[in-house]
């Protein structure tokens, strides 16, 4: 399969004064490919949130390099981001003083895509907030921030999806509405997916890798 994002020998340390412990990362090497579901497990403080956030380019290796399609960053910067979805997990991430559809609004234009009222309500509908599309984001409980992220996810096309924690707070039929949109998009769009529910990447991943103290220690494929 061919290679569509590359960490080759990343790491990563916060500046002094922004955590207790500097290194956070240290030489991990990754391939994705296109269209395949990765999973990312580990124990709190491993790193794992740290690998999504350099993964999104949010963060930028103090070490090593990240490629997309063989380019590295910064050069394919702006192609990556143009095709990255990145869910980073509720609570956090909208603004609480606007509503599941303001909130969609203004983001889906920050992305350049400025969605309709009418693509908003029916991509609610799709993640299950029909009945909350002006509600402000304050009054949702935990599951339904998930669903707005993974609305959000949803609302333009891309060829990667980085997704910390999907499975917060979402219910029986919450998880099942993401086993489902991952299930939609396998083959198509390469899946890197950190969860703590173990039994979920087993059903929704090709592969688990496990990160430790900063490293990759092993990675398990999965029968289909």
């Amino acid at each position: 399969m061919t290679a569509l994002i590359e960490l080759d020998e990343v790491g990563y340390h916060y500046p002094h004064g922004r955590s207790e412990r500097r290194d956070v990362l240290h030489g991990v090497s990754l391939t994705v490919a296109a269209g395949e579901a990765v999973g990312v497990v580990g124990s709190n403080g491993s790193g794992k949130s740290t690998l999504l956030r350099v993964l999104a380019t949010l963060l930028r290796p103090t070490r090593g390099r990240v490629l997309y399609r063989g380019v590295p960053m910064p050069a394919g910067l702006r192609s990556y981001r143009a095709h990255l979805n990145y869910c980073g997990g509720a609570p956090q991430g909208f603004y609480p003083r606007l509503t599941a559809a303001e909130n969609l609004r203004f983001f889906s234009g920050m992305k350049g895509r400025m969605l309709s009222r009418g693509q908003i309500v029916t991509l609610l509908g799709r993640v299950g907030l029909s009945d909350s599309v002006d509600v402000n984001y304050s009054r949702f409980s935990l599951g339904m921030r998930q669903r707005l992220h993974l609305a959000a996810v949803l609302f333009e096309p891309a060829d990667v999806w980085i997704l910390d924690e999907p499975t917060n707070g979402l219910d029986g039929d919450g998880m099942a509405l993401l086993r489902d949109l991952l299930a939609e998009v396998d083959g198509r769009v390469a899946r890197v997916v950190v969860s703590h529910d173990a039994d979920f990447l087993s059903r929704v991943v090709d592969r688990t890798l496990h990160l430790r103290d900063g490293k990759l220690t092993c990675s398990r494929s999965h029968s289909s």
